[in-house]
């Protein structure tokens, strides 16, 4: 049999992976993701706004969730997605049923079960086992560029949501009341994906980010988690 030496897994980089974009993607992986954003949408909206579901508060909570999760969510997969091709890994987003299922059943119970889904890559298999280190680093950091995303859009949304509380109390309008809607789900909703998704339990990301990097997993964990609060105490009774 062959020796096999892995010297560098890395591909062209996340820039360069947006080329072709429309390419990079089956019509099912499409059908998926639409699906987990749509079930998402309303399980926070429903959790969030649990009245009249045909209200006019309802419909415009669903709509900021689906903007908010546009970002939130759909970015969060496809950052798994794009790093993963960076190591020339085959990936695609999957819907789990049980998943689907759990977000609408604990939606109605008054919380979120958010992983409706989750992207999957085939590495070689021989990996593991011919360079265990590398592979534990790029499993890690795969499964870290989902959270570490939704941190970033946490922090920029609730940047936009103070910038936009200073303006509404200046010149209030239905417009601004709406944005300061939509940019105060979008940091509490990215802060929440994040904690969730870093909970340190196989199959969530957090298990594989802390085999890889304990102290990168226990930081980022504990600011997910405080800005959650934050959110929760501050941000959604401001809004609502």
């Amino acid at each position: 049999m062959p020796k096999v030496k892995i010297v560098n897994k890395r591909g062209p980089g996340f820039y360069s992976s947006l080329i072709n974009f429309s390419k990079r993607f089956t019509l099912i992986e499409v059908e998926n993701i639409l699906i987990a954003w749509l079930v998402l949408s309303l399980a926070f909206a429903y959790v969030l706004d649990s009245g009249d579901v045909t209200s006019v508060g309802f419909i415009l909570v669903f709509i900021a969730s689906a903007i908010v999760l546009g970002c939130g969510f759909i970015m969060h997969e496809l950052m798994h997605k794009f790093t993963a091709q960076k190591y020339r890994y085959h990936a695609e987003f999957r819907i789990w049923v049980w998943g689907i299922l759990l977000a609408i059943i604990t939606a109605l119970i008054g919380f979120i079960f958010a992983a409706p889904g989750a992207t999957y890559f085939e590495p070689d298999p021989r990996e593991q086992y011919i360079d265990p280190k590398g592979f534990t680093e790029r499993y890690g950091r795969i499964s870290f560029a989902g959270p570490r995303i939704n941190i970033i859009f946490g922090f920029i949304f609730l940047s936009l949501f103070l910038l936009l509380n200073l303006a509404f109390n200046s010149f209030p309008s239905y417009l601004l009341a709406f944005g300061l809607l939509v940019t105060g789900l979008g940091s509490y909703i990215n802060f929440y994906l994040a904690a969730f998704n870093l909970i340190p339990i196989n199959p969530l990301d957090g298990y594989k980010v802390m085999n890889w990097n304990k102290t990168i997993w226990a930081t980022f964990f504990a600011i997910a988690i405080i800005m959650t609060i934050i959110n929760f105490i501050y941000v959604v009774p401001a809004i609502f």
